[in-house]
Parts: structure tokens; sequence; C-alpha cells
């Protein structure tokens, strides 16, 4: 349970995030929700994208646009956290990655909820959480986690 908990902050810190400009790239491709997505080559990205996205390089040419963009705007968004902040999301992702399946779909309905919300609801239910004690997230979590079910009394 503990896992569980713990992969709720990470996708918590995940929606609070907040989003940064994005990087100049070249190659606009028109059709993107947000007008135009820059997509990359390879060959176009920076020695230090290359190194932070090493494991893509045989399937990045052949990506859509729009995925490629996505995942340079959240490498940059991800490079300008506090180190700290990296950290616990790293061990949110690992915690999140022990869980069984099913606790990992009861996790995702709760996340669709909460960015359903209004942020000023989102925000009140952050703070609730975090007064809690872990037995009472455990209790909130079995009968369907913030966005989904009252918190316990």
């Amino acid at each position: 349970m503990r896992a569980f908990t713990l992969a709720l902050a990470l996708l918590a810190a995940l929606s609070i995030a907040p989003a940064q400009a994005r990087p100049m790239l070249p190659g606009p491709v028109p059709g993107h929700a947000h007008g135009y997505a820059q997509a990359p080559n390879w060959a176009e990205l920076s020695p230090g994208q290359q190194t932070d996205l090493a494991k893509l390089e045989r399937r990045w040419d052949q990506m859509p646009p729009e995925r490629r963009a996505q995942i340079l705007r959240r490498l940059q968004r991800w490079q300008q956290l506090p180190p700290d902040q990296q950290q616990a999301l790293r061990e949110g992702r690992r915690n999140f990655h022990e869980l069984s399946p099913e606790q990992r779909e009861r996790m995702r309905e709760s996340m669709r909820a909460l960015r359903d919300l209004p942020p000023e609801e989102q925000q009140r239910l952050r703070g609730l959480w975090r007064g809690m004690t872990p037995e009472q997230r455990r209790e909130w979590l079995r009968v369907g986690g913030p966005g989904l079910a009252e918190p316990p009394q």
C-alpha cells in the first residue's frame, strides 16, 4: 500500500508541475491541438537531447511529429524541476510500477477524475490528502480515492 500512496503522490505532483514554455525547435507540423507541433528529426536534436533521449534513438524518426514534440516538452519540464522533485518523481514512478494492475487502474481512474475537477477542488483534496494518516489514505484509496469518493471522516 506504501507504493500505492507514493504513486498517487507522484501523479499528483505531475499534475501540478507548472507547464513550461515550449522549446523552439525546427520543423512545424500543422494540425497539433495548440496550432503547430515542433518535431525535429533525430539529427536535429542537440547533443544533450540525444543523450537524454538515447533510448528512443531507433524509433525517434518514425514517431508521429506530435509525439516527438510532446516528449521534448516533457523533457524540458523535467530538466527545470529541482533535484529533490526529480528524485521524488523517480521514486513515485518506481513505486507505481510495483503496484498490481488493479491498483494501477484505480490510481489512473482517480487521477482522471482529479484532472476534471476545478483547480480549487484539486487543491482542497491535495490538502486533505497531505493531512491524513497512512491508514486514512489507504481507506480513501480503497473506496475510490481522491476525485472519486469522499474522504474518510
